[in-house]
Order: structure tokens, then sequence, then C-alpha cells
């Protein structure tokens, strides 16, 4: 916990000098006695403190975060990886939040509490004002990229990132044209509610709800109800996050109307983990060909228990990626002809978490 009188200074710190300057001055000034009477600033990592926590919905708290000067300018959809020691004497435990809310100077991260959740419960019940938590910059690629027309579809507390790109929309002079479909189960469960639903949000917003519900409530319509809801769904761009299951009705759904998976953006937030003994098992070797590079190589037989971002790099290919498990979707891309194993949306492939399944593959 930082005395009052750092809690005091960080946000003047921030706002009047900025991060590049603190980062100027603190990596110039850093020693022993500076690390200990501020650990905030005079530090190598990258830190945040709590500044203010609003209760969003009886089980949903955001936390407003004054990152420090190693923090990066995030871009909307992006998220943040925060470790925390929850028991003394265990390792630390690490768990991706979206960024719901971007300011000048703060972020903020909303979390609704899992019950069997360690890190959720830690931040409800023991996070307060003043407390530091350690986080990563932004990463993510679950941003707006300019297309024309956008569906929205997130369900719990899968509205983050959505929520944090709308907002960023709303404020744009050339705005796209916006349909928000939002799942929850009950009107007092639904996070954001006032927000959306307030006229500081222009584009409508449909508000479905799994459970019983009153007569004047405006929509609930089903994932597998959408095209219903929106008959252009198959030309807009989708940006669907929300709980596995509710993933999976979706992703059915649009395989279902053949909808273009290459228009679609998914947020993982748990790492894709392949049991390997369900890899489909090759005697031959396989031939990759990559359109983009023009390049090929060869992932020979016995290798071919190996991710194809693990294979390529074996051979000096480089794939551009991130994570490496699946999450931030940096290294995706199409798979033109052939068979994967792993992680597969409809053509896309993720090759950090996909292994060959035939013995010629062709990737865009």
């Amino acid at each position: 916990m930082l005395s009052k009188w750092s809690r005091a200074a960080h946000p003047w710190v921030m706002k009047i000098l900025g991060r590049d300057w603190v980062e100027y001055i603190a990596s110039n000034t850093m020693n022993v006695v500076t690390q200990k009477v501020d650990p905030f600033l005079w530090t190598y990592d990258c830190k945040a403190e709590v500044v203010a926590i609003r209760q969003e919905t009886p089980d949903t708290k955001t936390f407003v975060l004054l990152p420090n000067q190693h923090f990066k300018q995030p871009l909307p959809g992006q998220h943040i990886e925060l470790s925390a020691v929850i028991s003394e004497g265990e390792k630390a435990e690490s768990r991706c939040y979206s960024l719901s809310i971007i300011d000048e100077n703060t972020v903020s991260i909303t979390v609704k509490r899992n019950p069997e959740g360690k890190v959720s419960n830690w931040l409800h019940d023991h996070v307060g004002i003043g407390v530091v938590l350690n986080i990563s910059s932004p990463r993510g690629a679950f941003i707006y990229r300019g297309q024309e027309k956008l569906l929205f579809i997130s369900a719990g507390a899968g509205i983050t990132p959505c929520f944090s790109i709308l907002n960023a929309l709303e404020s744009t002079a050339k705005r796209p044209d916006i349909a928000f479909y939002y799942r929850s189960r009950t009107p007092e469960e639904t996070i954001f509610r006032s927000q959306l639903e307030s006229n500081k949000v222009r584009s409508p917003v449909d508000i479905s709800y799994s459970r019983s519900i009153e007569p004047d409530d405006r929509v609930n319509v089903m994932p597998n109800q959408l095209m219903d809801a929106y008959p252009d769904i198959k030309d807009r761009h989708i940006y669907l996050c929300g709980p596995d299951a509710f993933k999976k009705e979706v992703l059915s759904f649009l395989e279902s109307i053949e909808y273009d998976f290459d228009n679609l953006e998914v947020e993982h937030f748990v790492r894709f983990n392949q049991d390997l003994t369900t890899l489909r098992k090759l005697d031959e070797d396989v031939t990759v060909t990559l359109k983009s590079q023009n390049i090929s190589f060869v992932i020979e037989a016995e290798n071919c228990d190996q991710t194809l971002l693990e294979a390529a790099e074996k051979k000096g290919i480089h794939l551009e990626h991130g994570c490496r498990s699946g999450m931030c979707g940096t290294c995706r891309t199409n798979l033109v002809s052939g068979q994967v194993s792993g992680n597969q949306l409809g053509k896309t492939i993720y090759p950090c978490t996909a292994y060959p399944a035939s013995t010629q593959l062709i990737l865009e």
C-alpha cells in the first residue's frame, strides 16, 4: 500500500510530466534510496496503482488504474496481464483482463467475480485504493481496423473490450455503421447497463436476457436468431467476446450461415491447450507453403508434433507472433488448403497452437 503522499502525487506527476519524462528522470536517478522512497516510480517493472473502484453489478467491479511510466499507450480492445501473489509462499497467479475504459492517464479493468477464481476473488475482497498491481503493457489484436460495418457480439464480462472500442468510435468524426448485441442473464447483472441505455451512446445496443425478462425489455434474441435481428450480418465485421460456451454457440451459428470467418475477430483469455494424444499421426513429411512470403519448408515426419510456428522457427523462417498460446491473435492466418489440428476458426488458424494434419499445407 502506497503512502498518502505518493497516492496524491502520482496522478499529478503523470499528468504534468507525462510518462516519457518520468521514465527519463526515474531511469537517471535510480538507486537503492529512490527505490525505497517510491517503488512505484523508481522501478524497472510495469506497475499500476488502483486510484478508484466502482461497483458495476452485485458481482462486478471496475478498478481504475494509474499505470507507471513503463506502460505503453493502449488501443481500445486490448488487454493487460495482471500478476499477483494471492497467498504468501505461493507462486504468482496471472490473469488477462480487457481494458474496459481508456482515459488520458488511467485505464480501467472491469472484473466479474468468479466463485472459483483465485484472482477475481482476491481483487474483489482484498484490493483497495492505493494498492499497486503488477501488470503488463497492453497486448492483443482485438482492435478496430477501419471497417465500415460492425457487429459487436458479447456476453457477460465479454462486453469489456467491445465497450472500449465502442466508446472510442463514438467520439470519432467518421463513425462506422455499428450494431451491438449483448447477452446478459438479468437486468441487474448487466454490466454498463446505464451507460449503454443512456443518450451518451449513439449506436443502438440490443441487450438480451437469458433469464426471465420483463415485458418492457427491448429484445430477447438468442444467438441462433441473430440473422433475424441483423439481416445484414454477413456484410458486417464481427467482434466476438464472451464465455466459451457462448462463443461456441455463436460460432456454430455463423458456420451454419456460411459467414466469412476472415471478417471475424474473437477475443481469447484462456491459453489454448491441445491434447497431443488426439493429434493425427503422420508418417510422412509435410510441405508447408507460405503464399505471403512465397516460400516453402518441410516438416519432417518425426517433428509433426511441433506447432507450425515452432517448425517454421526451426527452419529459420519468421512468422509474426505474440503470446505463443493462442490468445492474442497476432499470428493468425488463413488456411488455403490442407488440414491442421488445434486452434482453428473456419479457414482461420493460429500457427502458434496449430499442428499439421495433412502432408500438404498452403497458408496465406
